[in-house]
């Protein structure tokens, strides 16, 4: 896919080939000291995929629509991930969420860092209210996990913050007009906060794409699925089961119901991750 191709209307439009990125907002992120603890990495996917990425050992790269790559997409800590349909109603376990929990202590450096979801941005969910004059990788920070960190520091001041999606008070205000990709990010990420009239934990997920397999044995610290995935009525779903415990994987469930949303689960396991992240000392 070339640059801009088939950006929905109101979308973050790439840059066209040639013209060089205005890199002030990874500039201002990288002046920071990170102060935060690295937090893990968080891959949410359906139930459905998910039985396959266990069966093969890795979470596979695959083609990214924007950047025209084969990518592994993760956000820092957060669960912010939109399953497609996620809004429809459904009786079949595997469509619904399941969350690779990722330490990304032993993957090396990772192929771009976002302040948000890009493909979100790209396809137009965060509304007109983005500066159209700002292309998305002008956004884009440096490729370390240290820049999360730092992220992390200037705009939330804390994990905790972080993971709420809450901005630090009054940071706009700190920003002369001229800054207008800092400015435009800042919006998008006001999105995420508590009380948002227009609520998309996408909006300041912090997002990392790896251009490689990510092999689950040593990576995985934790996965969160439906109970009903791994036992029902008594009887154990014994391949899954017996695969998680030979990588060393554990997990924590959730009490799925047929004929509800995906999305309706999502607050479940923010939960979960959340006590997760509190329990380990991230947060």
């Amino acid at each position: 896919m070339g640059p801009g191709a088939n950006v929905a209307e109101g979308g973050i439009k790439r840059r066209p080939i040639g013209t060089t990125p205005d890199r002030r907002v990874r500039e201002m992120v990288s002046e920071c000291d990170a102060s935060v603890p690295e937090l893990d990495l968080v891959h949410v996917t359906a139930v459905g995929v998910a039985r396959e990425i266990i069966k093969s050992g890795q979470i596979e790269a695959r083609r990214c629509r924007v950047f025209g790559r084969d990518l592994v997409y993760a956000f820092v800590a957060r669960p912010a991930y939109r399953l497609p349909d996620g809004d429809r109603k459904s009786d079949q376990v595997s469509r619904f969420p399941f969350v690779f929990v990722i330490s990304p202590k032993g993957l090396g450096p990772p192929h771009h860092v976002y302040p948000f979801d890009s493909g979100a941005g790209h396809s137009g969910r965060y509304g007109d209210e983005v500066d159209p004059t700002i292309y998305l990788e002008d956004y884009e920070l440096a490729p370390d996990l240290i820049a999360a960190q730092r992220l992390v520091t200037w705009a939330f001041e804390s994990n905790s913050s972080y993971f709420e999606g809450d901005i630090r008070p009054g940071l706009t205000n700190t920003l002369p007009f001229f800054e207008s990709a800092a400015r435009s990010f800042l919006t998008i990420a006001g999105l995420a906060a508590t009380g948002s009239n227009r609520p998309d934990k996408r909006a300041s997920a912090i997002e990392v794409a790896y251009a490689r397999h990510i092999p689950l044995r040593g990576n995985i610290v934790l996965v969160i699925m439906p109970q009903q995935f791994i036992e029902h009525d008594g009887k154990q779903n014994t391949p899954v089961v017996t695969a998680l415990n030979d990588m060393g994987i554990p997990w924590e469930a959730y009490d799925w119901r047929p004929n509800e949303t995906p999305e309706s689960y999502m607050d479940e396991v923010t939960r979960i991750m959340r006590a997760f992240l509190c329990r380990s000392g991230q947060l």
